[in-house]
């Protein structure tokens, strides 16, 4: 091959091959009845591979292998010529990617338009995870205009809700984030359910802010939030344990509230709403716990019924009586040594449905001596439209799971989160190339960065810019309390535009604001829809992003826009395909993940929600999509971290996976039935791998051979079917994204 040729095309051959050499049984990896067998894969896939038709799809080839892209010359082997780019251009520019980019020689990559009904079905698969329908399709084919009224029409999918919920918490920088980075703010995440609705709590504001017709700056600048009354009640909570630079903890609850006290029984039963309501002296604050009373008895030194906590911090009481944990508390033994009781926990007061009803919140400090919100007021927080609190709240930038991602220290002291906010929102990191100077210096570290030195060039603006948090927040994310970082404002100096502000309010309303905020965001779409880093320069990406800010930001003409766009379909040459070639990657978790979910009947397949009770049969998907490839974003990054390429553990992740499914799906009382194999192997192909029916005779003609061909090796009608499945299951169009 020549030896300029695209990395698409070396990327599309890899995926040919590894899917060429697990479909010949020679990766066991799981129930031999699972695995496709029978006849040579060689043998059972080469087929009339399409390789020239399809008006040029990469279906017709790629798929043509809807089993396996290399041929018939070696399918069985990982170092064959056909397929492996090393000795035949037909294995990979016909069989891999249909001939979509030929080799381009000393010109860079050749582009050739993919067809119709790849186009439609990339697109839809992006959108919604669901196959295109033959309408759809036809429809396009007609009118290619059409393609932006079938956009319409998906986005007002649930499905797309999901995917976009996704590539907001993933954007937004809210998801890579464990339970222990919380403990810096005082914040518990142990829960997973907590932990999940951390993560994806401000994909959900900027969800609701959208579904609103609201312009998408405004999630920028919005002070409101989706939350759930347990994340209220985590957020009041945090709110009461300041924690400043110096790591000194105030509990602000216990200091107004210094002779609170609360009791854990055992000998009358209360239900957590006698115990919360403040309107009954006789149970409020008295608390159920049966374990304390259990035999044997926890302590024979200490009591079990009416233990009070005098004098209660507030984590005594969001931990103990909230959440159930035991809390230590010391008495006096008769001989007059002090001993520690250490009882059993309860029952949390927390009901299911207060992880999962989500609200849009209005945070707010308060207005005078106003009490902020009570984090134990349950009944108050399953139907509030309002949080009154101490710490300020605005946009992504401040919300516990970023923070949360981009902690600081004493010697950091809020530049790498400043630095992110500026990613997140402006596409940019803090370099020397930004030479926009602060209107002041005051807050310039003149110890490590003074003008005249090496840094200088990064920390004339990143230092000023830090103030908005400095300004705000200790090192650990609470009040600020230090009146020489209170009084100094904030500066924003970021590529040609300089301005002072006055608190962590206006923060967004500078990004919003900046020039590079509407390219920033129509790169960061197009890099999730294309899988590349999209040319901004390319007039055609030029006319999405003026599109999207003359619609005064409306986030559903960017989506529109883009996804019709040749940028993201490949009908059509444009100036990134040019210079960045035509990508066709692995489906990455997300993708593949909503894919399955649509299109087999068990809604989140893999169990990415916590909620999720799922089969005992796919119950391992689960753990092998924790480590499939999936986007994120590393610390100074600009870009997200992409995984494009086709590995071993990619391979045979997505193998098992296949297997698991063809065990809980086939033979099963569905659609797919040995002992109707065709409509069996028509529903793989139409709807697991997503082909419509201008393309689907060589694909069923491939898996119907594979069948058969088991058969005839001495499987059962039921074994050669799941065999069948596990081949369509790992088809490029389902573990590659638009082929």
């Amino acid at each position: 091959m020549p030896a300029r040729t695209h990395r698409a095309i070396q990327v599309g051959a890899a995926l040919a091959v590894a899917l060429a050499s697990g479909c010949a049984g020679q990766l066991d990896t799981g129930s031999a009845a699972a695995q496709p067998r029978g006849g040579d894969a060689g043998a059972a896939d080469a087929g009339p591979a399409d390789s020239g038709t399809g008006q040029g799809s990469p279906d017709a080839g790629a798929d043509a292998g809807a089993v396996s892209d290399a041929g018939a010359a070696d399918a069985g082997t990982d170092d064959g010529d056909a397929g492996t780019g090393e000795g035949s251009d037909a294995g990979v520019d016909a069989g891999a990617d249909g001939g979509v980019l030929a080799g381009g020689g000393d010109g860079g990559p050749v582009f050739t338009p993919i067809g119709v009904s790849a186009a439609v079905a990339k697109v839809k698969t992006l959108l919604v995870g669901l196959p295109p329908s033959n309408d759809e399709v036809a429809a396009v084919a007609a009118n290619p205009a059409a393609l932006k009224t079938l956009v319409d029409q998906w986005v007002a999918l649930p499905q797309y809700d999901t995917k976009m919920r996704s590539f907001f918490a993933t954007a937004f920088q809210q998801t890579q984030v464990t339970a222990n980075d919380f403990a810096d703010q005082g914040a518990d995440a142990d829960d997973a359910r907590v932990l999940q609705a951390l993560r994806e709590s401000f994909a959900r504001t900027a969800q609701a802010i959208i579904a609103q017709g609201r312009p998408f700056t405004d999630v920028l600048t919005t002070r409101s939030f989706m939350l759930t009354p347990r994340l209220m009640s985590l957020y009041a909570f945090v709110d009461t344990q300041l924690i400043d630079d110096n790591n000194r903890l105030t509990d602000t609850w216990q200091k107004a509230n210094p002779t609170f006290s609360y009791t854990m029984e055992s000998s009358t039963v209360l239900t957590p709403a006698q115990s919360l309501d403040s309107t009954n002296a006789a149970t409020f604050m008295q608390w159920y716990n049966p374990n304390l009373a259990k035999t044997p008895v926890y302590d024979a030194a200490c009591p079990t019924d009416n233990i009070v906590y005098a004098g209660a911090t507030s984590a005594q009481l969001y931990f103990g009586a909230l959440r159930g944990q035991g809390q230590n508390f010391n008495i006096k033994l008769t001989d007059g040594t002090n001993h520690t009781c250490v009882p059993p926990g309860s029952a949390s007061v927390f009901a299911a449905t207060d992880f999962t009803t989500w609200q849009m919140v209005n945070v707010r400090p308060p207005v005078g001596a106003e009490t902020p919100t009570r984090f134990y007021d349950l009944p108050a927080l399953r139907n509030a439209t309002e949080l009154v609190l101490n710490v300020p709240r605005v946009s992504y930038f401040t919300t516990p799971a970023f923070f949360a991602a981009w902690q600081t220290n004493q010697s950091n002291v809020a530049r790498v989160t400043l630095n992110q906010t500026l990613i997140v929102g402006l596409g940019k990191a803090i370099d020397p190339s930004n030479t926009t100077a602060p209107m002041s210096l005051a807050a310039l570290d003149q110890q490590h960065a003074a003008p005249g030195t090496a840094c200088y060039a990064c920390h004339q603006s990143l230092d000023p810019m830090r103030q908005f948090f400095r300004q705000t927040y200790s090192l650990h994310f609470h009040q600020q309390t230090v009146a020489a970082q209170m009084n100094l404002p904030p500066q924003f100096a970021f590529h040609d535009i300089s301005d002072q502000w006055s608190s962590i309010f206006d923060l967004g309303a500078a990004i919003a604001g900046h020039p590079m905020f509407t390219s920033a965001w129509t790169q960061k779409l197009c890099t999730y829809a294309t899988s590349a880093v999209c040319d901004q320069t390319d007039p055609e990406f030029q006319r999405i992003a003026n599109a999207f800010q003359s619609s005064n930001y409306s986030w559903r003409v960017l989506v529109r826009e883009l996804f019709s766009s040749p940028l993201v379909t490949y009908r059509q040459e444009s100036q990134t395909a040019d210079t960045v070639g035509q990508t066709f990657p692995l489906t990455r978790r997300d993708h593949l993940c909503a894919a399955l979910s649509s299109r087999l009947p068990q809604a989140d397949i893999c169990g990415l929600d916590v909620n999720t009770n799922l089969p005992p049969n796919l119950r391992v998907i689960k753990t092998i999509a924790s480590v499939l490839p999936s986007d994120q974003y590393s610390r100074g990054a600009e870009g997200a971290v992409l995984a494009n390429d086709p590995s071993l553990v990619f391979r045979t992740g997505t193998e098992n996976i296949c297997a698991a499914l063809a065990q809980q799906f086939v033979d099963t009382g569905g659609k797919y039935q040995s002992t109707a194999p065709d409509a069996a192997i028509g529903e793989m192909v139409h709807t697991l791998m997503g082909i419509t029916g201008d393309r689907d005779a060589s694909r069923i003609a491939l898996l119907t051979g594979h069948f058969s061909s088991a058969k005839a090796a001495g499987e059962t009608a039921s074994d050669a079917l799941k065999s069948t499945f596990v081949l369509a299951c790992l088809s490029p169009s389902v573990v590659g994204v638009g082929q």
